[in-house]
């Protein structure tokens, strides 16, 4: 039979797969062996809460403007001066001393103000730790759903290519001499590649979703633990209009916006007291000696003369910074409300899509593969029908991994706009 008749299946090829799959066998067995133990997700969180620094960070600025505004609250000290000269009166001279006492009054308020001030930029700071311990939790526990999916897919695809293995093998050095022969021998030989590529980047993806976790979460440089996640079951439908009372309620930024106009109507305030004169109370004692001894006493107030303008453009100034952070705080609140309901279309996609793939399909997805393995070795499936289960249970397994990982992501990006403080409790509910 002429060439153009038979076909033989490329033993090169594979041998050269055979190669490319046993190099990231070694890799692979990360993801099939057992753990030493399970990691929970709150576990992984614990550790982020604890290990990540610029949450101290900002703790430490909270405690900063605390003490701040607690020191500028402080009255000044009192002054104190004292001189020491000759008096002369006639012929007669004689030693002069003059001792005098003044202590600032700060009767127009405005230490009080500076303090307020420093008060809102701590409370600022605590808001903003808040939002950012929220923030890393739910960024924690996306990893770890990212890292669970991950895994489970590279695990799949060890299996996979296992599989392929063993038809490598089968179809190795034989001839195929009709056309439909032909034409299945090279499905097998490209559904060969795409599989073995599919491995490799599987594990790619495994490795990779651990690195991102180790930015937060102190682990073991070159172990790979079972982190279990909860399954998200999808059934949890949510109301608009309570969320996105929440949203403005609770966002930190908006929070943080807030202060800032309460901040900026202080500084209004004290920018018009800043027209007002100071005060200072002065004691005195005076004594000197020429012919006869003399002694003078004084207790008197000194007041600084306002300037001319009563500090005119500093308070219009002022005006404008709070008008500024009020036309802010509109446009933060108008973002939350068009950024709701658009997360919110998402998050029902996602919830929708969930529920096409319940946990005990992905059982049942490995026990089909697994009957019609057998089925293949003794004959009773024929080679395209098996090819095809694999492709479309290996697509389904996929997908259904990723609808997890989008559902977290979008679940976890409602729960950071509203910063519920038990974000990672609720996050397991969706």
């Amino acid at each position: 039979m002429s060439s153009s008749q038979r076909y033989r299946f490329p033993q090169a090829l594979v041998l050269s797969i055979l190669a490319l799959t046993s190099s990231s066998q070694a890799a692979a067995q990360s993801a099939t062996e057992p753990a030493d133990r399970k990691r929970l997700m709150g576990e992984l969180v614990g550790l982020a809460i604890q290990n990540t620094q610029f949450l101290g960070a900002q703790d430490a600025r909270v405690e900063e403007k605390r003490l701040s505004a607690a020191q500028t609250r402080v009255w000044p000290g009192f002054s104190a001066e004292f001189l020491v000269g000759r008096k002369r009166a006639a012929d007669a001279s004689g030693p002069r001393y003059e001792l005098s006492v003044a202590q600032p009054l700060s009767l127009a308020g405005k230490l009080g103000l500076r303090g307020s001030l420093l008060d809102l930029e701590s409370e600022s700071w605590r808001v903003q730790r808040i939002g950012s311990e929220i923030l890393v939790t739910l960024t924690v526990a996306q990893g770890a759903y990212e890292y669970a999916a991950n895994r489970r897919k590279a695990a799949f695809a060890e299996k996979r290519r296992k599989r392929f293995e063993v038809i490598a093998s089968y179809l190795a050095g034989r001839v195929f001499a009709t056309p439909q022969r032909k034409a299945e021998s090279r499905i097998v030989e490209n559904r060969l590649k795409n599989v073995v590529a599919d491995a490799i980047w599987s594990q790619a993806h495994f490795k990779a979703s651990l690195e991102k976790l180790t930015l937060y979460v102190p682990l073991d440089s070159g172990k790979y633990p079972d982190v279990e996640v909860p399954w998200l079951s999808g059934t949890k439908r949510l109301d608009e209009k309570e969320w996105l009372e929440k949203a403005l309620t609770n966002n930190p930024g908006l929070r943080i916006q807030r202060l800032a106009v309460q901040g900026a109507g202080l500084e209004k305030t004290l920018a018009s007291r800043e027209g007002l004169p100071d005060t200072t109370v002065v004691a005195s004692y005076e004594q000197g000696r020429a012919a006869e001894t003399e002694k003078n006493y004084g207790l008197g107030l000194i007041l600084a003369l306002p300037s001319w303008n009563r500090n005119r453009s500093g308070v219009r100034s002022a005006e404008q910074r709070e008008l500024a952070e009020e036309r802010q705080l509109g446009y933060e609140e108008q973002k939350i409300k068009a950024e709701l309901p658009r997360t919110l279309v998402e998050y029902e996609a996602a919830r929708q899509v969930v529920l096409k793939y319940p946990p005990e399909m992905m059982t049942e997805l490995e026990s089909q593969l697994q009957d019609a393995d057998e089925g293949f070795r003794k004959g009773q499936v024929d080679l395209l029908t098996f090819l095809e289960l694999d492709g479309s249970a290996a697509e389904t397994y996929g997908l259904a991994l990723d609808a997890q990982v989008d559902l977290a992501a979008k679940a976890a990006e409602l729960l950071a706009l509203t910063a519920d403080r038990d974000a990672l409790t609720r996050l397991a509910s969706f």
